[in-house]
């Protein structure tokens, strides 16, 4: 915020302004989403065209990045065990 009045951007004002602008539509982007649209998730990706394009619904595991990379360490582990079962035969 400091860079745009900083480099004559925009006043203190408009920077405020933006500002509370941002915050109103976050929190409601954040409402809308969260309170409505969560709700429909799982039967939004039972839709065939979510099958198709493989759209899942992530939003009940609460820390998806630790679920990724075990799932992937997983399946690195069973390919590599896969591969020297074949190198050996």
């Amino acid at each position: 915020m400091y860079s745009r009045v900083y480099l004559l951007y925009h006043t203190w004002g408009q920077v405020l302004w933006g500002a509370l602008v941002g915050i109103i539509l976050g929190f409601g982007w954040f409402t809308l989403t969260h309170l409505m649209l969560t709700p429909l998730f799982p039967i939004v990706a039972s839709w065939k065209v979510c099958e198709t394009l493989m759209i899942r619904d992530t939003s009940l595991i609460p820390n998806i990045l630790w679920f990724e990379y075990t799932h992937a360490r997983t399946e690195n582990r069973a390919r590599s065990r896969k591969l020297a079962s074949m190198k050996s035969q």
